[in-house]
């Protein structure tokens, strides 16, 4: 493979990463925008927020086709809270959104403990965009995807991250034509080594190359902390 080719697959793939995050972004601005706050200056999700959340949630998700779900999902310590809290709202079809409630009592049945997930840490914790995954998601769409999240922040205070999860399927259909036509054998590969699209046999969804493979180069891409990369076999054909 040539630099030059290396060098149209990664500005293709950047550009799309770099929309994804643009988008979410614009989201979560737009989210701390119609948050209350209380006496204290936290985050206050109560109806009427959650209404005018809902509205921006549903309106995100009918313009952006590729997304499976998306909410804001707060830290325990913003809220000053023992519980956590998600605002989470799932495609159905087309046409219907619905929210999605999580068990977020500790202890609780179903206690669903985000504050421990890859995706909510990497936000928040160090506040760089995160792309996580593939794994299969249980809990929502039954299938395998990737969740990108950003950091949310009140008043230059961290309050949690803004998320959205997009299935393995729709990241092939954006990435496999690109890949499938630069004559070698590629993958993009997440923070953890893991595939998330493959143009060849060995190089499958999920696949785990923590070291890339003799004969290939790796690059990588998107965002600072977003820890994609392109690894791709130079000289030879694809496989």
């Amino acid at each position: 493979m040539t630099a030059a080719s290396a060098e149209r697959v990664a500005a293709q793939v950047e550009q799309w990463l770099d929309e994804r995050f643009a988008e979410l972004a614009a989201l979560t601005e737009r989210f701390i925008g119609v948050l209350d706050l209380d006496e204290a200056g936290r985050p206050d999700p109560n109806e009427a927020a959650r209404r005018r959340l809902r509205t921006l949630a549903v309106r995100y998700l009918a313009e952006h086709p590729v997304v499976d779900g998306c909410g804001i999902i707060f830290s325990r310590a913003a809220l000053g809270l023992e519980r956590g809290h998600l605002e989470w709202w799932v495609r159905e079809d087309e046409t219907r959104f619905a929210s999605f409630t999580f068990g977020v009592v500790p202890g609780g049945d179903r206690f669903y403990d985000y504050e421990h997930h890859e995706w909510f840490t990497r936000a928040y914790d160090e506040g760089l965009p995160a792309l996580v995954g593939p794994y299969y998601d249980f809990l929502g769409v039954e299938a395998y995807i990737v969740t990108l999240t950003l950091p949310a922040a009140v008043r230059g205070t961290r309050i949690g991250v803004v998320a959205a999860d997009i299935q393995v399927a729709d990241l092939e259909g954006a990435f496999l034509p690109v890949l499938q036509g630069a004559g070698a054998e590629m993958a993009l590969v997440g923070s953890r080594g893991n595939v998330l699209v493959g143009n060849s046999s060995r190089l499958l969804p999920g696949t785990l190359v923590s070291e890339a493979p003799a004969g290939f180069e790796r690059r990588l891409l998107g965002a600072e902390g977003a820890g994609i990369e392109l690894i791709y076999r130079t000289g030879d054909a694809a496989g």
